[in-house]
């Protein structure tokens, strides 16, 4: 099936830093309660199910934050300061045009610091940190400032989905719009043909910063089988290298199965099976250690076989992150098809490890 770029752009369009994660989960509500009534919690995770007394339970999720900043301060001039929410890259801000999603609307502000001719040549060397930097909103005043935003507003990269050339796109918020993206349509391809399992689709909040979110449902739930869908770093670019990143990821390729600490073996095995059979394209990389993502929370319940696979993007954690469209729905597709098999013959010792 085709990819539903207009989803996945409205995705990207709604502003959803951690703690503020309600317009990008509103989006997966509305589009999950075509099929199913979406339930939430206080934290702010959105879920929905498929068949909801089948057998086995499998769960295929992703993060809906991105990272962002935070309003901390206004000075007397009415310059704002701020801090970062997830893991903002400090050096990629002077200069940029960020967003605050104040209470009367989005407000443009521009990052300033000190001019490079005003510095020393070792002060050029290094990279400003966030106390050196401030956001210009044009205002004159505190309390000029202080009536567009208020101390705690999140702000943003603004929103973006630049098309590029092969069927590439540019968006701030691919980490982790594109997993979110491969969730809502894996439960769509399964809605369209289920088979005896139950499936969850689940949207977590506060990955970027606490892992809060899969935390909760970690203790909520004991799936059988979870599905864990992020983000990771291509290595087909100048600045990657294939042999440190645990092997070639390249845009286009297809979804990235990690073999290591964050995937069952069977299961692997089993998605790799899957995916050859459904002609859908597939990597491999390996992943020796820590996944950085919800898995491990997920995984942490002690009760599901996880699978946890991401799509490949350019520039994460940046104003413009590269992904493409195609591997998302080759995701989606995949998870929808793992779905359904792993329910052929389910049994509670079909995924234990044996030597």
């Amino acid at each position: 099936m085709a990819t539903d770029l207009d989803f996945l752009r409205d995705l990207c369009a709604a502003p959803a830093p951690t703690g503020f994660e309600a317009p990008a989960q509103e989006i997966v509500r509305r589009r999950l309660s075509a099929i199913s009534a979406p339930t939430g919690d206080p934290l702010g995770n959105v879920w929905a199910d498929v068949v909801p007394d089948g057998t086995p339970h499998v769960v295929v999720t992703a993060h809906n934050d991105q990272i962002g900043l935070i309003v901390t301060y206004v000075d007397e001039q009415g310059y704002v300061s701020f801090d970062k929410i997830g893991g903002v890259d400090a050096q990629l801000l002077p200069g940029r045009n960020l967003v605050v999603h104040g209470p009367g609307g989005p407000v443009n502000g521009v990052v300033g610091r000190r001019p490079s001719h005003k510095m020393t040549k070792e002060e050029r060397a290094k990279a400003p940190d966030l106390h050196e930097q401030w956001l210009d909103l044009g205002a004159a005043s505190r309390d000029e400032a202080l009536a567009l935003v208020q101390i705690g507003d999140p702000i943003t990269f603004p929103a973006a989905f630049l098309p590029l050339a092969n069927g590439r796109y540019a968006s701030p918020a691919f980490d982790n719009r594109a997993g979110v993206y491969v969730c809502a349509r894996a439960f769509e391809h399964y809605a369209s043909a289920p088979a005896a399992a139950k499936l969850t689709a689940l949207a977590t909040v506060h990955e970027e910063t606490t892992l809060m979110g899969a935390k909760a449902m970690a203790l909520r739930w004991q799936p059988n089988v979870m599905i864990v869908v992020d983000v990771d770093f291509a290595s087909d670019d100048p600045g990657m290298d294939a042999k440190k990143l645990g092997g070639e990821v390249r845009l286009g390729a297809g979804p990235v199965l990690h073999r290591g600490a964050a995937s069952n073996q069977a299961l692997l095995a089993l998605a790799r099976e899957v995916a050859e059979a459904e002609g859908i394209p597939v990597q491999i990389k390996a992943l020796p250690g820590r996944t950085s993502t919800d898995a491990e929370e997920l995984m942490a319940s002690g009760q599901a076989a996880t699978l946890s696979f991401s799509i490949p993007v350019r520039n994460m954690h940046s104003a413009f992150e590269v992904m493409q469209p195609d591997d998302a729905e080759a995701g989606a597709l995949l998870a929808a098809a793992v779905t359904r098999r792993v329910a052929e013959g389910w049994t509670d010792e079909s995924y234990v490890p044996r030597a």
